[in-house]
């Protein structure tokens, strides 16, 4: 049985290659829409209900919402069909979600682009809160309160209630510090930035950042944790050699950049150093080892880091037989 607003997509080949020439079938609805919600899938059975009912739950209800099944193979598009013709469905073969959204941008109608994945929740309030604090920036994000799988991080981001805002281009180059599932910005400066790296499995969200800044675009964040993000074992960011090498060749690309001609040499170094540091966080739950080559890898860059020498030496005691915990509770009683 077809989606009635189901539309065929041929396969995509990779690389950033999203201009306002190409074109796909528009959905023939006339009035234009204030936002163009766009929610990539794969195989996503399990969560995607709860985050369609979370979009439709929005306060703001003048917005489409576009979900690309990126060659699911399980009962996602069956879920899809029981809403009729209140979403718009593409369906592509599996190329990926950077592809995907930029499918979905491509034929969106909205003022602004949301972007939501389909295991995330959002906050009913979640984009009238963003309307009101937009002022003159090209994006707006919020906080996130992380849930399931997330022992090791913070229950929520900018718990502090500080967030970078305007020009977040070093920033951004440190830390990748906004929620994909977070994000409102303006359709024509996702455009004009090219779009999502579709070469890209990992981090192409923070590829597309990096460039949305370096190119002028402003940035407001709010510390409302309006934005759900689930952490999964099974989710691309857990592909750690990939990641890493994902996170390197973005960050080469921005420091590139003509607007990276501004960074100090210092904060060049620390984001280097910060990389490392971010791969070899994610993989020491597995891998120790690999762990320490990465934490090494960082204080060659940074070598008066105290967390890179700290890391470096937790990874010893544990590759020693001293687990985590019993690192942890030796901390907290020299703390």
């Amino acid at each position: 049985m077809n989606h009635p607003g189901l539309l065929q997509l041929e396969e995509r080949s990779t690389g950033m290659s999203l201009s306002m020439n190409d074109t796909l079938p528009v959905p023939a609805q006339t009035e234009r829409p204030l936002i163009s919600i766009i929610m990539p899938v794969y195989n996503g059975e399990q969560f995607i209900q709860e985050a369609i009912d979370s979009v439709f739950s929005q306060t703001e209800n003048d917005f489409e919402l576009i979900i690309v099944d990126d060659g699911s193979t399980d009962a996602t598009l069956a879920i899809l069909e029981t809403y009729g013709d209140r979403l718009t469905v593409l369906r592509q073969q599996n190329c990926g979600h950077a592809a995907a959204r930029n499918a979905a941008a491509k034929i969106s109608r909205g003022h602004w682009i949301a972007m939501i994945d389909a295991d995330d929740l959002w906050h009913p309030e979640k984009l009238a809160h963003q309307l009101a604090v937009s002022g003159d920036a090209d994006l707006i994000y919020t906080a996130a309160l992380n849930f399931e799988d997330s022992s090791r991080v913070d229950h929520t981001t900018f718990a502090d209630g500080n967030c970078h805002n305007g020009d977040v281009f070093d920033h951004l180059l440190l830390d990748n510090f906004i929620t994909h599932s977070s994000i409102l910005m303006k359709r024509d400066a996702f455009l004009q930035a090219g779009g999502y790296d579709e070469s890209l499995r990992t981090t192409c969200d923070w590829d597309l950042w990096l460039r949305m800044s370096a190119s002028g675009c402003r940035f407001h964040g709010t510390p409302a944790p309006l934005t759900h993000y689930r952490w999964r074992a099974t989710s691309n960011s857990r592909n750690h050699d990939r990641t890493c090498r994902d996170r390197l060749s973005v960050l080469k690309n921005a420091l590139c950049s003509p607007r990276a001609r501004h960074t100090s040499m210092l904060v060049r170094q620390t984001a280097i150093a910060r990389v490392w540091q971010t791969s070899a966080w994610f993989v020491a739950e597995k891998d120790n080892r690999k762990a320490l080559n990465w934490y090494l890898r960082s204080v060659v860059h940074l070598p008066y880091s105290i967390r890179g020498w700290k890391e470096v030496t937790r990874c010893c005691l544990h590759l020693c037989g001293i687990s985590r915990r019993r690192i942890k509770r030796m901390l907290k009683r020299q703390g």
